[in-house]
């Protein structure tokens, strides 16, 4: 082959090069846009979540508290329904169900 084939060779591949690089640049440009909007969506759903999270966390602390005043409360309860059940007993009365 001679120098000239091998020139003018080089320089298609090099056209064929150049054009696939245009056609990746090009795609390229049309997915950026895109996943900067995936972004954002994906940070609006975050801030989403850690508000929901934020949420079940506030109200997993009433419960825990209002459980704990149960715990503290639970002994007076259980003390005033054996009175009851047992002054009832004395004077023959059906214990409330």
């Amino acid at each position: 082959m001679d120098v000239e084939a091998e020139i003018r060779d080089l320089k298609r591949r090099v056209g064929d090069l150049e054009g696939a690089l245009n056609v990746l640049t090009g795609h390229l440009k049309d997915v950026r846009p895109e996943l900067a909007a995936l972004r954002n969506q994906s940070s609006e759903g975050l801030r989403d979540l850690k508000g929901a999270v934020s949420d079940v966390d506030r109200r997993l602390g009433g419960v825990e508290l209002q459980v704990w005043s149960l715990r503290d409360d639970l002994p007076e309860i259980v003390r005033s329904a054996v009175v009851r059940a047992t002054a009832s007993a004395g004077r023959g009365d059906k214990p409330a169900g």
